[in-house]
């Protein structure tokens, strides 16, 4: 699913593009997990690969020889993993040259790419990467296995990069501190020197210097906040059903497809949020597209009100739902889940992992309401902003 394609496209390759894992300083060791990838899936090669603007690189790889061997990247029209992110999906292709996305690759004739099974690569700011990805020079039909090996690898994968990428912020945020906390922390210092210097000349009250620290204290304050993203200046969610609404409208035709209706209930009044419109998009977005994905008849149904300083969004649909063994692992990555899209396409595991992180980061929660069995409810809670 795609959130404003073009700035949501910036966005990602500017977030890759920072995380430093373009290079070759990061410490991470991806060839050693497309080395077990490849040995474990039975397949002649295996990559991390990292999907730039114009070039894909390969950051772990296993089995490539020659001149690929040692660029360790290709144009991004070689790339098959392109579309693993664009599409926000698994990409299971048996045979390249029958399939209509990639039959044109070059790929396939310069280095015999046949058959692909790739999983996308979740980095910061929920943006995707690129793709963990087993590749064949024969067709080949992936059997469930061998594409749960695939995600199970992915994971590994996007934790290793998880651990980067909080290393990389600690060392940033650490660098950032000592740089802009020397001004207000010099001054603290300096009006300290000035009453140890001259303290039996100070009259009393000492309310000037008193004032002067506290002032400077407010400061460093005011900057470790804002350096901990509590100062955030974005666009706040004005009214919950609106959103909501925008969020079916988009997904609609792709609902109809399947003779699915979404309805969005009206409650009452305009409930404004605390959390941030694109925030709040991307979550429903989310939760609808999956209703969608995993049902083939009724409904999908957003119930929205307020009860006191919270909003409660509750989606529902008319699919299979969840059976007991999913309950424990159903908002972690990459988790196989026994629920499987009608439409036979085949799902990364993401969408709900992702959908939490959202909402954890913004002081909301969500939890599944059905039990095994019955169809899905999701219900969302999530703070009201107050009247200023």
């Amino acid at each position: 699913m795609r959130f404003g394609s073009h700035d949501a496209g910036r966005e990602r390759l500017e977030s890759l593009k920072a995380s430093g894992l373009l290079g070759d300083a990061h410490g991470i060791d991806f060839d050693r997990v497309t080395e077990l990838a490849a040995k474990a899936a039975n397949v002649p090669v295996s990559l991390v690969s990292l999907v730039d603007q114009d070039r894909q690189v390969f950051a772990g790889a296993c089995g490539l020889s020659g001149a690929l061997a040692d660029s360790r990247q290709t144009p991004i029209d070689y790339s098959f993993c392109q579309h693993t992110v664009n599409l926000r999906q698994p990409l299971v292709i048996p045979d390249a040259r029958k399939n209509p996305l990639v039959a044109k690759n070059p790929a396939i004739k310069e280095f015999g790419v046949v058959a692909y099974l790739g999983f996308p690569v979740l980095g910061a700011g929920q943006h995707l990467y690129g793709a963990v990805c087993a590749v064949d020079t024969e067709p080949r039909q992936w059997r469930e296995d061998e594409i749960e090996i695939i995600r199970g690898f992915t994971s590994i994968v996007s934790a290793l990069i998880d651990q980067h990428l909080a290393r990389l912020y600690q060392k940033l945020l650490t660098d950032v501190l000592l740089h802009d906390l020397k001004g207000p922390l010099g001054r603290i210092r300096m009006a300290a020197d000035v009453f140890v210097a001259r303290a039996s000349e100070l009259p009393q009250p000492l309310d000037t210097l008193a004032q002067s620290l506290k002032g400077n204290a407010d400061q460093a304050s005011a900057m470790v906040a804002s350096l901990l993203g509590k100062s955030r200046q974005t666009a706040k969610c004005d009214d919950l059903r609106a959103t909501a609404e925008a969020a079916a409208r988009q997904l609609r035709p792709r609902a109809e497809e399947k003779g699915i209706q979404i309805r969005v209930d009206d409650p009452g009044t305009a409930i404004p949020l605390e959390l941030p419109e694109r925030v709040m998009a991307q979550v429903l977005e989310h939760l609808i597209g999956n209703s969608i994905r995993f049902s083939n008849v009724g409904e999908v149904r957003i119930r929205i009100k307020r009860v006191g300083e919270a909003a409660i969004i509750d989606v529902e649909d008319d699919g299979p739902g969840f059976q007991a063994i999913d309950y424990p692992r159903i908002f972690q990555r990459y988790a196989p889940l026994s629920a499987k899209p009608s439409g036979g396409e085949a799902s990364a595991g993401l969408g709900l992992s992702i959908v939490k992180s959202l909402l954890e980061s913004e002081g909301g929660t969500i939890v599944l309401l059905s039990h095994p069995g019955e169809s899905a409810v999701f219900r969302i809670t999530v703070p009201v902003r107050r009247a200023e």
